[in-house]
């Protein structure tokens, strides 16, 4: 196993494991650290079917498999494996997409951080990918956390964060509907149940409000944290390769994803780790 920190504030590549073939607890075990030291990790040419991909995740912890609310629209080729879902702008001859969350550009966020116990791990396997665009954006929260300015971090640091998330736009919610949406109030500021460091956990698509403030109030507040956390300093940019597969930690980064022409085709098959409750 050959590991090559990114020169990123985040990330590493990790190459010479073929992760088709099943792996021993040690190895497992050896790569959960691995995931939380380097937050994204990035492992090359790759090619493993989905019960292939759905073992591994096993393997690092218990497998995240929920059913989406029944008003929105679940391509059934995205969950056609418990524990499996497509991401896919591709259409069927009907035109309906193939896979969830399909088009265009999507905001910096957590994922499942509007439940309860938000993942531990997420992990993306590139099957097609666009010529151009449609990268994925990681920022470190850990770092975010550690050079907030003072004034914002005494603002935010012992207060809870309306998450909510609606799963038929890629854009922040209407608070109006939030009886029909899923959401939870999450720490603004985790420390993370394995490292024990200190992190930012709030995020421009999800976080909608700011215990004790009002709407306005809490866009205040948060729309400079926002900026902060997605700044360059803190980001590493992957261009897909079809065979790539990373897993990063959900807990320590925020995720995005770039434009990308609706005709380029964009297919990755996703799994996750379930988490815990956040203090």
């Amino acid at each position: 196993m050959n590991i090559t920190p990114f020169k990123a504030p985040l990330g590493a590549r990790i190459e010479g494991l073929d992760l088709a073939i099943p792996i021993s607890e040690t190895l497992s075990s050896e790569l959960r650290e691995l995931i939380h030291k380097y937050q994204v990790v990035l492992f090359p040419q790759q090619s493993f079917t989905a019960a292939e991909q759905l073992n591994l995740a096993k393997a690092l912890g218990p497998v995240r498999s929920r059913k989406l609310p029944d008003s929105y629209f679940s391509p059934k080729s995205s969950y056609d494996t418990p524990g499996i879902a497509y991401v896919s702008n591709i259409r069927d001859s009907d035109g309906i997409p193939t896979g969830i969350i399909p088009d265009g550009e999507m905001w910096f966020h957590h994922d499942t951080c509007y439940t309860e116990e938000p993942d531990k791990f997420t992990m993306l396997y590139a099957i097609e990918v666009p010529k151009h665009g449609g990268n994925t954006r990681w920022a470190n929260m850990y770092a975010a956390w550690n050079i907030l300015p003072s004034h914002l971090k005494k603002e935010i640091e012992d207060k809870r964060g309306l998450n909510v998330y609606d799963y038929a736009t890629i854009e922040r919610p209407d608070l109006k509907s939030l009886e029909k949406i899923e959401h939870a109030w999450q720490p603004a500021v985790i420390t993370h149940p394995h490292t024990n460091h200190r992190a930012l956990f709030v995020n421009r698509l999800m976080t909608c409000q700011i215990e004790g403030l009002d709407e306005t109030e809490s866009f205040s507040l948060l729309e400079p944290i926002f900026d902060h956390i997605e700044q360059d300093q803190f980001i590493y940019e992957h261009t897909w390769r079809p065979g790539d597969f990373i897993i990063w930690d959900n807990l320590s980064t925020v995720h995005a994803r770039t434009h990308f022409e609706l005709s380029d085709k964009r297919r990755l098959r996703r799994c996750k780790v379930s988490g815990e409750t956040l203090m």
